[in-house]
């Protein structure tokens, strides 16, 4: 039975002259898997706002052909009416999040559909059973991992009983464990016969789970794929239609370690350091490791091993109870690591503050620096864009406005927290060279990622952080990817 049928469906944004979806027909049969990818801003997202009803509903614009589900047309049902048909899980679950403690939560889309008090509690019972979330009931949502956060927004949508699910970059901000749990939940939906479908960059834990692939490119669909004509498609292929691997742990076997270029030049030395929150165990302790001009360091560990915390204490925003780092010997107050390092972040908004690009640039500095910008926002491709508001570039184009920050600094060492989050193979790459320039130049850069294959691609050594708080520091070679690679994708 066909279940969602795509007719000659386009759609343009009210603000848009153009259309960001033309021409889409695409029909999909009840319980079928379909991922949806291509590259950033092909319109994928707007193919789900229009599943799910937000088009037309909440983002206005022209519609034409139509959009059918079970022999009716989605675009003439109200948000209310769709609310237990289609359900969907975003990428960042807190913008889904009414409640602030996960039984209230996973409550909250049955009472705002008027059901009686004891069908509430039954369904909350059903999606806690069959989910495995019996033992994040009753706990604060700020006290959950990203994992558990988005294993409770599955659990909220579940408990709607919707025939649709749909799935934004659902793995963007999970570490590998909670993406391998995040397979098996989607894995179960499957088997019970849901339709489901995925909006993703990173697909490598998709690949046993997808049915068809429709990729998307300039609002069309370019190619329909079955699970095995994609998995197997040639790299070369892949790379043109700007598409990630389907299989990272292979990268592995074709690394080739990487020089040190700087030898003698610059140090940074971190020594038994040690660290808790009040009346919290011990995050991490007798962290010890180096790091020299041009390397390029990984930090990886699961939600919660304490990334975070260790870049918050080698960039000076905390300070450490135990232990020293030192920069060429000297060693380094926090005020002095603040003034040393820069920190590029996820959410880059969080760290933009003037009216133009290029005041960002300058931002801070008393010295004329105007040549310097000139010459960093041309190696970065964003001269174009001097006189615009950071606020109205994209998310690519604003990290490397933080980035070119860093660089018209002088800062010796830069970090950057998830760098690659939901992007695409080609922002991915970007992002990689543009690291390996900041480390042809002799700056020290760490990197906080979960993308192996942005990993492999990027990084000289790796820092691992476990769940006692110990470091394993590792120059990269095929044989710690080797390592690395069993204890993720296996």
């Amino acid at each position: 039975m066909t279940m969602i049928s795509f007719q000659n469906f386009s759609f343009r944004y009210e603000e848009s002259q153009d259309y960001t979806l033309r021409g889409i027909d695409m029909t999909v049969e009840t319980g079928e898997f379909i991922l949806l990818t291509g590259r950033s801003g092909c319109g994928k997202t707007t193919l789900i706002r229009s599943l799910n009803g937000l088009i037309p509903h909440f983002y206005p614009g022209e519609i034409q052909g139509d959009l059918v589900m079970d022999g009716h047309s989605l675009l003439e049902m109200k948000p209310s009416g769709l609310a237990g048909q289609v359900g969907t899980v975003f990428q960042d679950p807190r913008s889904q999040f009414f409640m602030t403690d996960t039984t209230r939560e996973l409550a909250f889309g049955c009472e705002n559909m008027g059901l009686p008090r004891e069908e509430t509690i039954e369904r909350i019972a059903k999606a806690a059973k069959d989910l495995e979330l019996v033992d994040y009931l009753n706990r604060s949502i700020f006290a959950l991992s990203s994992g558990e956060k988005q294993q409770i927004a599955i659990g909220s949508v579940y408990a709607l009983s919707p025939k649709v699910y749909i799935f934004d970059e659902p793995s963007a901000n999970l570490d590998y464990a909670a993406t391998k749990r995040l397979a098996e939940i989607m894995g179960k939906l499957k088997q019970d016969g849901y339709t489901i479908f995925v909006v993703e960059h990173r697909f490598y834990y998709l690949r046993d789970l997808i049915d068809r692939v429709f990729l998307i490119q300039d609002g069309k669909v370019e190619r329909e794929f079955t699970r095995e004509q994609f998995c197997a498609l040639p790299e070369k292929t892949r790379i043109s239609y700007g598409l990630r691997t389907a299989y990272p742990e292979r990268d592995a076997k074709n690394y080739h370690e990487k020089e040190r270029l700087f030898d003698g030049k610059h140090l940074l030395a971190v020594q038994n350091l040690a660290f808790s929150y009040k009346k919290g165990p011990d995050v991490f302790q007798n962290v010890s490791f180096e790091a020299h001009a041009g390397d390029v360091i990984g930090i990886l560990g699961h939600n919660g091993a304490g990334k975070t915390t260790l870049l918050s204490i080698l960039t000076g925003l905390l300070k450490q109870q135990q232990g020293e780092i030192s920069f060429d010997g000297k060693k380094l107050t926090p005020r002095q690591r603040r003034a040393l390092s820069y920190l590029v972040m996820q959410d880059t908004d969080y760290q933009l503050f003037a009216s133009s690009v290029e005041e960002e640039l300058s931002l801070g500095i008393k010295d004329d620096c105007k040549e310097k910008v000139d010459t960093t926002l041309d190696a970065l491709e964003l001269s174009e864009y001097r006189e615009r508001h950071p606020a109205s570039l994209s998310g690519g184009q604003k990290q490397r406005v933080t980035i070119g920050a860093a660089i018209v600094k002088d800062s010796p060492v830069i970090y950057f927290d998830e760098p690659t989050s939901g992007l695409d193979y080609d922002s991915m790459v970007r992002v990689s060279n543009l690291i390996e320039q900041l480390s042809n130049s002799g700056v020290i850069v760490f990197v906080v990622s979960h993308d192996f294959e942005f990993i492999v691609r990027t990084c000289t050594e790796v820092v691992q952080l476990d769940d006692h708080g110990a470091i394993q520091n590792h120059r990269l070679s095929p044989e710690i990817l080797k390592t690395l690679s069993e204890k993720y994708f296996n």
